[in-house]
């Protein structure tokens, strides 16, 4: 999975580049672009500032909740659910959801569409 380049965003900002230039030359979205605006302001970053920043630097100011998130929910058996693949041609990702959904737990379950992209993964 590619991740934004905040770096190059920042810079395009610096330039006074429109979100519309920059969304096209960086491939971000425009809450990527806006995000980054956010932290140039309130930190007051300059061209030289910018410069100076490494790439810890920048990973700090945006960090990727998603492995925070990933934590609320509880992990799927999908190795218990490769096994039952294996051995009934009639079993599907559904009935693996399914019985997924129906073990008790005090954390959070995925939705069906969430279960099948991380067991494609």
């Amino acid at each position: 999975m590619l991740s934004t380049d905040y770096r190059k965003i920042m810079s395009l900002l610096l330039e006074r580049r429109s979100y519309r230039e920059i969304e096209a030359m960086a491939g971000c979205s425009q809450k990527s672009v806006a995000a980054a605006k956010k932290q140039l302001v309130g930190r007051s970053i300059t061209v030289d500032g910018l410069a100076r920043l490494t790439d810890a630097d920048i990973a700090e100011m945006f960090p990727d909740g998603r492995s925070r998130v990933r934590s609320e929910y509880a992990e799927p058996d999908f190795e218990r659910v490769v096994v039952s693949l294996k051995k009934n041609q009639h079993y599907t990702l559904l009935q693996g959801w399914r019985t997924y959904m129906g073990i008790p737990s005090e954390l959070r379950k995925y939705g069906y569409s969430q279960y099948c992209a991380l067991f494609s993964e």
